[in-house]
């Protein structure tokens, strides 16, 4: 412990700087001794909401301190002001987020961007992301992934960011909450096809559930139960070239064209395949269409 209290004294809290904090998703013990620090000596600290902030604060025993509002709805605003104090008022402030590491989904990104511009100092001090530890609890391949943020809340604008980024090869991740993600998976199935996923529910707090196989494994257990809580977090396996291609699917679409319902037909062609129900009913329709107009 002596040696750790020596590196905790050698980390200055500097004037003129902005400190991006990560900040615990769930479990007080992730959070750094150089974010207590920073935490405790900065000027002022800008959160998404002082009500989340001040309890982390409160258990820190961090009392006092400036807390500054800085979402979606005031952050333009706010930017001047936090840029002339950095510049002429030589002090200092951290930046977090509700939860995790800030500016992944959130509006921090523009004071980063308006802080290099004006040659302000800026870091980071690590620590926990939802975004990685779901990643790399998933099974799925890391070497390359895709961060697609939160999924639409309403219903047609997030079929068409799925249908958008149904070919996307590299892992996914996605957040999304506990009252909608079975409509979500449904539209994955159709849209994506069943693929395999993982959805990591309450990370790092007691209650963490990790779920993984595929999407109709993972409704077909959520639809039992009672209610979910907690936020998601869901990763989804990436698009596979399927070796079916367009002549051969548009082939096995005329023989059983007349022997099944539109419906049916891109059911069992999507189970057959792993292509999504939604892709090939479309394409069922385009056939249909050109049958008709010859």
């Amino acid at each position: 412990m002596e040696q750790f209290s020596k590196i905790f004294e050698k980390f200055v809290v500097e004037k003129s700087f902005l400190y991006l904090v990560s900040t615990p998703i769930g479990n007080l013990g992730d959070l750094s001794l150089r974010s207590i620090k920073t935490l405790q000596e900065v000027d002022y600290i800008l959160c998404e909401d002082s009500r989340v902030t001040n309890k982390i604060l409160s258990k820190l025993e961090i009392k006092n301190k400036n807390l500054i509002s800085y979402n979606d709805f005031n952050s333009k605003n706010k930017r001047p002001v936090i840029i002339n104090n950095l510049i002429n008022k030589k002090c200092n402030y951290a930046l977090v987020s509700d939860a995790g590491t800030p500016l992944i989904s959130d509006p921090g990104f523009k004071l980063v961007k308006e802080c290099l511009e004006n040659n302000i100092k800026i870091t980071h001090i690590p620590g926990p992301t939802s975004v990685i530890s779901g990643l790399i609890l998933s099974g799925l391949p890391t070497n390359e992934f895709f961060f697609g943020g939160f999924f639409e809340k309403n219903l047609n604008k997030r079929k068409k960011q799925l249908e958008k980024y149904q070919t996307i090869e590299t892992t996914s991740i996605w957040f999304e909450s506990s009252n909608r993600v079975i409509t979500t998976l449904s539209l994955l199935l159709e849209i994506f096809g069943n693929r395999t996923i993982s959805i990591c529910r309450e990370l790092t707090k007691l209650n963490e559930e990790i779920m993984h196989g595929t999407i109709k494994k993972n409704l077909s257990y959520l639809r039992k139960k009672n209610k979910l809580l907690g936020e998601i977090v869901l990763i989804i396996s990436g698009y596979k070239k399927t070796q079916l291609d367009k002549k051969e699917l548009k082939d096995l679409i005329l023989k059983n064209l007349d022997k099944r319902t539109t419906k049916d037909l891109s059911s069992e062609l999507a189970d057959k395949t792993g292509l999504g129900k939604n892709f090939i009913y479309n394409e069922i329709l385009k056939i249909k269409s050109k049958k008709l107009e010859g």
